[in-house]
């Protein structure tokens, strides 16, 4: 009984979660009403309130299991890659990058959410996430190895996960003062003297 119950909330919830995605960034966030959302998902507005504190608290949880599912995928396919060849480090980070990057550019509206929505707290919870912890640690592994810090590893993730996100959108979204394409190998180069 209890696991059918379990399984009905992972539904609703993944349905609350789908409708207000497709809400979200078709019509933005301020013009979506939870009304809209709960009739788009087929679920009552108490259900929405068993869930969620706030549309605010649903955009923050959208973006949330967004991104994990993105990060989820890209360890998954970083891990088939370097089994299928070794990788040094820097080729693991830009292996990364290009999976995000590629993720954006074929979801401008993910990015566009993403980035219009980002407050610190999110972003803190964001960069904390179990499907980040390969991520980080492999990145603080490495840089340690080459003479760094913990501290200064983090750091430097951060930096360069800031970096993609804002030259992304700035670009791909605003398409200034840079295509994508025209600032692509900045980018990169910046990257690689972040690692260094």
């Amino acid at each position: 009984m209890a696991g059918k119950l379990l399984e009905n909330k992972k539904i609703k919830m993944g349905r609350l979660y789908d409708a207000a995605y497709e809400l979200f960034t078709s019509k933005g966030v301020h013009a979506t009403v939870v009304d809209e959302i709960v009739q788009h998902a087929g679920v009552a507005k108490g259900t929405f309130y068993l869930y969620c504190r706030d549309k605010y608290d649903l955009v923050n949880k959208v973006i949330l299991r967004k991104t994990s599912t993105l990060l989820e995928e890209t360890m998954r396919a970083l891990t088939k890659k370097k089994e299928e060849q070794p990788m040094s480090f820097q080729q693991s980070v830009v292996f990364f990058v290009d999976s995000l990057i590629r993720t954006f550019r074929n979801d401008t509206r993910f990015l566009e959410l993403v980035f219009k929505n980002l407050s610190p707290t999110l972003f803190e919870r964001l960069f904390r996430c179990t499907e980040l912890e390969d991520v980080r640690k492999e990145f603080v592994e490495n840089f340690m190895l080459r003479g760094g810090t913990s501290e200064a590893a983090g750091q430097r993730l951060y930096l360069i996960v800031c970096m993609v996100g804002a030259v992304c959108y700035s670009s791909l979204i605003m398409k200034m003062p840079y295509g994508f394409d025209e600032v692509r190998p900045e980018l990169y180069r910046s990257i690689e003297q972040i690692l260094a």
